[in-house]
């Protein structure tokens, strides 16, 4: 086909676009999806089965940007391993108490009207 010979003929001279392609996966899956009045948000049935997601897998949604936010699966078992090894040796009591102490004097602050 004409148009295709074009277009192959195209992405041969554009070197910065062959450049960055290694670093795509080899295929992207995207869908369009809509939050709903309640705020929840679809997540389509072929990614939840490849990640498997299900109801009681933690997500972490995070705002990037402006119009981008990151959905990333959360493994309790990572996350274990890596706060043991990261706290190991620390008072973790002493560690609580303390965030607690700072918090209740910020929030005192904060919200003295309220709190009275």
């Amino acid at each position: 086909m004409v148009v295709f010979q074009g277009i192959e003929k195209w992405l041969r001279g554009a070197k910065p676009l062959i450049s960055i392609m290694p670093l795509l996966p080899s295929v992207v899956k995207m869908e369009i999806v809509a939050i709903d009045d309640t705020g929840r948000l679809v997540i389509p049935e072929l990614i939840r089965k490849k990640l498997h997601l299900t109801k009681k897998v933690p997500l972490l949604i995070t705002e990037l940007d402006d119009d981008k936010i990151l959905i990333k699966k959360l493994d309790r078992n990572e996350i274990e391993k890596r706060l043991k090894e990261e706290l190991k040796g620390l008072d973790i009591d002493k560690i609580a108490s303390g965030v607690r102490t700072e918090v209740k004097e910020v929030a005192k602050k904060k919200y003295a009207a309220v709190l009275g």
